[in-house]
């Protein structure tokens, strides 16, 4: 089977977007597919992450830019689970999506992250392969509280745009645990993040859905 992309993308820096990268590559290896989680993040936060996460869980195999296209072809993956820098635009988003299978786009409920968003997903709407239909984009709302106006706010801000809301995931320690001790939601007991597993649901449902083995 060819390696397919799955981009993490949106430029406003705290949107959540190691996070959701982190977890999409932990539940895409507990499926056993081989994942590659590829760090194009300055700061190296999912590469960091990767160093403390545990021997015994599924494994996902790290990759830098500065690594080269060889090492990447070694893994043989399956997947290729990209986390990018905030302010990713110009030629550098364009190479980006050129990449790409899939997009996820984390926004999280602020003023900032929305207007950020909306000149992103303006700017993503040009390009040819997303107006082909060529790559699968999705919106995953992040650290939601659906007690607050802002939640509401987000919602009806998501709903504005072509591309579908996929996902609310709430904030929660959980996320932070994880990201501490190198796991994600999927290697927890189901005990241990049931509420968070319902909610992903929805996510990997449509992830399954537009990857070429559905």
């Amino acid at each position: 089977m060819a390696m397919q992309t799955l981009l993490v993308a949106n430029p406003k820096g705290g949107s959540g977007k190691t996070t959701l990268a982190t977890n999409v590559a932990g539940w895409l290896a507990a499926r056993k597919q081989r994942v590659v989680l590829a760090d194009f993040d300055p700061l190296r936060s999912a590469t960091e992450w990767l160093a403390r996460r545990p021997p015994l869980f599924p494994a996902i195999a790290g990759w830098t830019p500065d690594s080269g296209k060889d090492e990447l072809k070694e893994h043989n993956p399956h997947w290729l689970v990209i986390d990018t820098p905030a302010g990713l635009h110009g030629d550098a988003l364009r190479d980006a999506m050129r990449r790409a299978d899939i997009l996820l786009v984390p926004v999280s409920p602020s003023a900032f992250d929305t207007a950020a968003t909306q000149h992103f997903l303006d700017q993503i709407g040009e390009y040819k392969a997303i107006k082909k239909g060529d790559i699968a984009v999705g919106l995953v709302a992040m650290r939601v509280d659906p007690r607050t106006n802002s939640a509401g706010e987000l919602e009806e801000f998501l709903k504005s745009f072509d591309f579908p809301l996929v996902a609310h995931l709430r904030a929660t320690q959980v996320y932070v645990h994880c990201a501490r001790d190198g796991l994600t939601i999927a290697d927890l007991p189901h005990s241990r993040a049931e509420q968070d597993l319902e909610q992903w649901r929805p996510l990997t449902r449509w992830i399954a859905r537009h990857s070429r083995g559905a």
